[in-house]
């Protein structure tokens, strides 16, 4: 059986950062107020995949990402290759986007640090799956304690299925 395991900020920094990119900064035009840990590992990195509904956007994929979108309070920092995106609000809320319905911004009510360790508890799950092809309900219903972990509630309304 699997636990599910909240990483520390400062462990899923040292994860992310493994892999450095060459250093990108946003580009001087653009005015938004980002999470100081949000502006610091994205510009270290190049695009990563964290875990199946969390890939996390360097600096210059995110800015071009935000080209497609006129959301000026908002930013899309990451999107899981599906079509669905996360984004940051100016007070460093994360939200979620679903391609499929009516194009609202669903708040998640978590920071990007919690979004981190959001998508470091999905990996596990992935990674879990992967393995037995299987999420049996004691499974479930630990991962769903795990989001709750990081935030009251958020096992209700995670956007996806498990």
């Amino acid at each position: 059986m699997i636990s599910f395991t909240i990483l520390s900020i400062e462990e899923i920094e040292a994860e992310v950062l493994k892999e450095k990119g060459n250093i990108q900064n946003f580009p001087k035009a653009i005015d938004f107020p980002f999470p100081e840990q949000y502006k610091r590992v994205v510009t270290l990195i190049k695009t990563t995949e964290i875990a199946s509904e969390a890939i996390l956007y360097n600096a210059v994929e995110a800015a071009n990402e935000n080209q497609e979108f006129v959301l000026k309070d908002y930013w899309c920092f990451a999107g899981n290759g599906q079509g669905d995106r996360w984004f940051l609000d100016k007070n460093g809320t994360v939200f979620f986007y679903n391609h499929d319905y009516d194009e609202t911004l669903e708040p998640m009510n978590i920071s990007f640090e919690q979004w981190l360790q959001v998508a470091f508890v999905i990996r596990q799950l992935d990674l879990y799956f992967d393995e037995h092809d299987d999420i049996s309900e004691p499974v479930r219903q630990r991962f769903y304690k795990a989001l709750d972990a990081i935030h009251p509630e958020l096992s209700e309304i995670y956007p996806f299925t498990v």
